[in-house]
């Protein structure tokens, strides 16, 4: 795989996030005269929105998740199995090949591992764990719509038996949204027995359910500051303005990712990712039930959760990205 395709240009795709898998299927759309490459730790990349549900064990395995060899299929690509060690300007180093050369690299790897539901693999073992234990204590630090899903499918599995703690800075559940949707939220954590407090016990089993700081400063064409032919994207790439971090925000940045990977194959100026005032939120409540929100609006019901469903399947089946 190291010698590229006599009179082409190789766009490596490191990392199957959002903003990589949106770019990847729109440039599908209409193929660019380039060598696509998809590179992913294992056949799998999960979809973080379908985590609860997983957790409460309304989906298997399967169905929480992408397939990474299909994918870059059905997208005109090549798909090595491998994870992202180190690049340079114009070479990616993977820790189960030799190194690639390439012409543009998208990295879209997610952000750090810090204790959290990533690798997701490693966390569904925890949970087999705490499966198997008689009483579980639990403490999830983070009380955004990560750590609020988290808590509330934890107690569908677990049961009374768990002792499950959320841990909020200045007790505030759900900062950035709302006040209907924060209200929403206290009184499914109240009813399911969740407390939110501002110290975790000392004996808890912690899970970190908020993102890291990302590591990789970008400009607002997406490109790194010291590369022209690299971008990044999601939760890895420090915007110069602060993003919320979610799956909508990521699926955005990968249209204008697409955008300039045809510019930049084009040796046109590439454009700046515009992010959008505000964004649709869904947090599932059960699996019935969401709360979402848009902006000041909020609203809760079966209704979210039916759209939650569809955007969901849409995602997973690539349709309309």
């Amino acid at each position: 795989m190291s010698r590229k395709t006599a009179g082409k240009k190789r766009v490596i795709f490191a990392g199957g996030g959002h903003a990589n898998i949106a770019a990847l299927r729109r440039l599908a759309k209409d193929p660019p005269d380039a060598e696509l490459i998809l590179v992913n730790h294992g056949p799998k990349i999960w979809y973080t929105g379908a985590l609860p549900a997983l957790v409460r064990g309304d989906i298997s395995e399967d169905e929480a998740c992408l397939n990474a060899p299909r994918l870059a299929e059905s997208c005109n690509a090549t798909f090595i199995d491998a994870s992202l060690t180190a690049y340079e300007t114009n070479r990616l180093t993977l820790d189960r090949s030799p190194g690639i050369p390439f012409d543009i690299l998208a990295i879209s790897t997610g952000a750090a591992p810090n204790g959290g539901v990533k690798p997701i693999p490693s966390f569904l073992a925890r949970i087999k764990t705490w499966d198997r234990m008689p009483n579980p204590t639990i403490g999830i630090i983070g009380a955004g719509a990560g750590g609020v899903e988290l808590a509330l499918a934890l107690r569908h599995r677990l049961g009374a038996k768990a002792q499950i703690t959320l841990q909020a800075r200045d007790n505030t559940v759900l900062a950035m949204a709302p006040r209907g949707a924060q209200q929403t939220a206290r009184a499914k954590l109240a009813k399911a027995g969740i407390t939110v407090t501002e110290t975790l016990p000392t004996t808890t089993d912690l899970i970190h359910a908020y993102t890291p700081t990302p590591t990789i400063q970008i400009r607002p064409t997406l490109q790194l500051d010291l590369h022209d032919n690299i971008l990044a994207t999601g939760d890895c790439a420090a915007f110069p303005t602060k993003l919320p971090r979610s799956g909508a925000i990521a699926v955005q940045q990968g249209r204008t990712l697409a955008t300039n990977i045809r510019k930049l194959l084009a040796n046109k100026p590439p454009i700046p990712f515009h992010p959008p005032r505000n964004t649709l939120a869904i947090l599932s409540l059960n699996a019935d039930e969401a709360t979402a929100w848009y902006g000041k609006f909020s609203w809760t019901g079966h209704l979210p959760m039916s759209l939650k469903s569809r955007i969901d399947a849409k995602w997973l089946e690539g349709a309309g990205f």
